[in-house]
């Protein structure tokens, strides 16, 4: 007995997921009105199934993506039809092939018929894109530009290509943090749609949080909603301004880079979310003469043979020196050399690129040299720490925890005491009170030089005999 089989095409985006190009199917009766009703049955359900393929596919692409590829198709029908009328032909087909399983899907006869909320939004993306073309725009309106996930990613990327002005990774973690905590409070919606109002809602959430919120790596997992359900107790305490300042900057720089590139365009948003930051009077202010003797005298052990003292060498060699924190614990017996009878410190890199130059060794440092070890680091039980994994992180706070505890023993006061950055400003201090030219200074202390006379038509500076007899303006005081 022959039987009735029934048979639909499978539309070429969906093919993937059916698995076929022709759906058939045995009906399984011979009688021919049965079988032109379970036909009309089965036509329903497969469209049904093809329309839901169909936004599941859709779904998987961008609304910004899905915008630009329709941008794209739509340029090169323009090639094609160059007839105007072929033209509108051909976005209306283009037009039904988006909106007709669309409206299908929502079980409507047009789209207007719809809230337009219910609409998939890469669907929406699609019919922007073919309602610009026909419009005559060439830009894709805010809501349908890359989200803030993306953007912030290329931005940080763009700012890391040079090599000469790269940010270390803990400023990079920084702000991919406060990147996550704004991103989850837009949604991950693209910049160009946010406005003032929702700059001003975040930043009053995130002045809530508790200081040590991020410190968790399992904060990278959760919301900003998440956070402030954990970390912002009613009288706790708060983010610092200095803190939210960096925020700001963070955003801020976003902003202005995504500006110049053309996916924002206005007024910056987080321009006006700057904290007035109450500074410490003496915050990395150059050490008092009298502060020095009691931070020198902290420690009285020097150290063994192949193994300095840290706490005691490091301020004496920053006095002696100008050079950073970090600069000094990097310091290997290899930069350790001499030149036309000078003896120096061999800075490779650094913070900046004024940070690379040599450093004439002290004549008080001699005692030291004769403690290092005569390969590897200087100073060899350093633990690195941060996220730059740098030599200095760890001794630095132990530096600060032991100035801490001389406040609290009452051998300092707590308007004496500074930072360990301070010592830098002690030889800054000491070459202007020996007037010295700021040009010349700059190259001990590792700034760039002032000027263009000097600082672009004289490169290589003062030579190393010269540099020697700055260095020896450094002496300590005996009773030091």
């Amino acid at each position: 007995m022959n039987v009735w089989w029934f048979q639909i095409a499978v539309p070429v985006a969906v093919q993937p997921a059916v698995g076929k190009k022709m759906v058939a199917e045995n009906l399984k009766t011979a009688d021919r009105r049965l079988a032109q009703h379970l036909a009309l049955e089965r036509a329903a359900h497969w469209k049904r199934q093809f329309d839901l393929l169909r936004a599941s596919e859709v779904e998987t692409q961008p609304p910004h993506v899905v915008f630009e590829e329709v941008v794209q198709r739509i340029n090169w029908l323009r090639q094609k039809f160059r007839d105007p009328d072929d033209l509108d032909e051909q976005l209306d087909l283009l037009w039904d092939g988006y909106a007709d399983p669309e409206a299908r899907r929502l079980g409507v006869g047009e789209l207007s018929e719809t809230d337009p909320d219910e609409v998939h939004p890469e669907v929406a993306a699609a019919l922007e894109a073919i309602k610009a073309a026909r419009a005559g725009e060439v830009e894709a309106p805010a809501e349908f530009r890359a989200p803030f996930s993306d953007l912030s990613a290329r931005y940080i990327a763009d700012i890391q290509r040079d090599t000469a002005n790269r940010r270390t990774m803990q400023t990079i973690s920084q702000m991919e943090a406060v990147f996550r905590l704004f991103r989850d409070h837009i949604d991950d919606k693209p910049l160009a749609t946010v406005k003032g109002k929702v700059v001003a809602a975040f930043f009053d959430k995130v002045k809530r949080l508790d200081p040590n919120w991020g410190r968790s790596p399992d904060t990278k997992g959760r919301t900003l909603d998440q956070l402030l359900a954990s970390y912002a107790k009613a009288g706790g305490k708060v983010l610092s301004s200095r803190t939210l300042n960096r925020y700001v900057s963070s955003l801020n720089g976003l902003w202005d880079w995504a500006d110049s590139r053309g996916e924002v365009s206005g007024k910056n948003p987080f321009s006006g979310h700057w904290t007035k930051v109450k500074t410490r009077r003496n915050a990395h202010a150059p050490w008092t003469d009298d502060a020095l003797k009691v931070v020198l005298s902290l420690q009285s052990n020097p150290g063994g043979e192949g193994k300095p003292n840290p706490l005691y060498w490091l301020p004496r060699i920053a006095l002696l020196s100008g050079m950073r924190l970090n600069e000094i614990c990097s310091l290997e017996w290899a930069d350790v050399q001499t030149e036309e009878g000078v003896t120096y410190f061999d800075i490779p890199e650094g913070k900046t690129e004024s940070s690379v130059r040599v450093v004439p060794v002290h004549s008080a440092l001699a005692p030291f040299l004769d403690l290092c070890p005569r390969s590897g680091f200087l100073f060899p039980n350093l633990a690195p720490g941060g996220p730059d994994k740098k030599r200095g992180w760890n001794i630095g706070k132990k530096f600060g925890r032991v100035t801490l505890a001389a406040v609290k023993a009452g051998s300092l006061t707590a308007e004496q005491r500074s930072t360990f950055h301070g010592f830098r400003k002690n030889v800054a201090q000491a070459f202007e009170r020996h007037r010295i030219a700021e040009t010349e200074a700059a190259q001990i202390i590792g700034h760039k030089k002032p000027g263009m006379t000097y600082g672009v038509y004289s490169p290589i500076g003062l030579r190393i005999e010269q540099k020697q007899g700055l260095v020896e303006l450094l002496g300590l005081r005996p009773e030091l």
